[in-house]
């Protein structure tokens, strides 16, 4: 099953750097790379090719035009470029297990999404590993590490506690992944959720359990480190929460302004083909 590897990013090459280079360590690489640009500046497409124009994998740099927070456009943007049966998304501030991918095939199940956990970095280890440009995972002990359990990869209890669930409220894209034919059924991110950060994510979550999918949580397995950032706070959490509320009570299996409706604007900028 051909696996593509969605990396949305805006403007932190340096982060979107040590991601890259985790993808490119994994134990089984997908077969196809694309990196969901929304907007940035030309540093991030000289990181993009300087980590990918000798790498042997199939890769590709989408980008489309800086108007603000569109990460629900810019990921629907990644996957009609996609060729990929099977969809992994995470963001540019993660650093990836090198048995990530592997873990998240091995759960892969036609009947549900995959739900991944993650570690938190501390400030200070971030800023380390940015400044190295390298990433070693930190030891267990590490002062001010966050959700630490989840840095213990024990693939046979992930595998006993991915039992499909009906429901689950607390969803992130940062690791997630799912059938594109399912992507396809749910009509992909819904840019309702646009202008400001947050809640898309959730939002195909809900609809894909509103076309009778069930989620896995990983457990244990598909191990990510999330890298340490300032928290948005100018974000419209009323209106996003609102509209979330409506998905649930209308019970919406398809999004109003999906992957369907999506418009010309946008293209690859770079990719190994060129």
């Amino acid at each position: 099953m051909k696996v593509s590897l969605i990396i949305t990013t805006y403007n932190w090459p340096e982060a979107l750097g040590l991601t890259i280079r985790s993808a490119l360590k994994q134990s089984m690489r997908p077969e196809e790379l694309i990196v969901a640009d929304d907007g940035s500046r030309p540093e991030t497409a000289k990181v993009v090719k300087e980590c990918l124009h000798n790498s042997g994998m199939e890769w590709f740099h989408v980008w489309h035009e800086d108007r603000g927070v569109r990460q629900s456009r810019v990921k629907n943007l990644a996957v009609k470029y996609s060729s990929g049966a099977y969809l992994v998304f995470i963001d540019h501030d993660v650093v990836l297990h090198p048995d990530f991918v592997a873990d998240h095939l091995s759960l892969a199940d036609n009947r549900a999404f995959l739900q991944g956990k993650r570690v938190l970095l501390p400030a200070r280890y971030t800023r380390e590993v940015l400044q190295k440009g390298s990433f070693e995972p930190p030891p267990l002990w590490t002062r001010g590490l966050g959700n630490r359990k989840n840095a213990i990869r024990f693939p046979l209890l992930g595998k006993i506690l991915a039992k499909p669930k009906r429901f689950e409220t607390n969803l992130r894209g940062c690791n997630l992944s799912m059938h594109r034919s399912d992507f396809l059924k749910a009509d992909g991110f819904d840019e309702v959720f646009d202008g400001s950060w947050g809640r898309e994510d959730s939002d195909i979550c809900y609809r894909l359990f509103h076309n009778d999918l069930r989620v896995r949580n990983l457990w244990s397995v598909a191990l990510q480190y999330h890298l340490h950032h300032g928290v948005t706070k100018d974000w419209e959490r009323e209106r996003l929460d609102g509209e979330l509320m409506r998905n649930v009570k209308e019970r919406r299996e398809k999004a109003i302004k999906g992957y369907s409706c999506l418009s010309e604007e946008g293209s690859i900028i770079a990719s190994s083909r060129v």
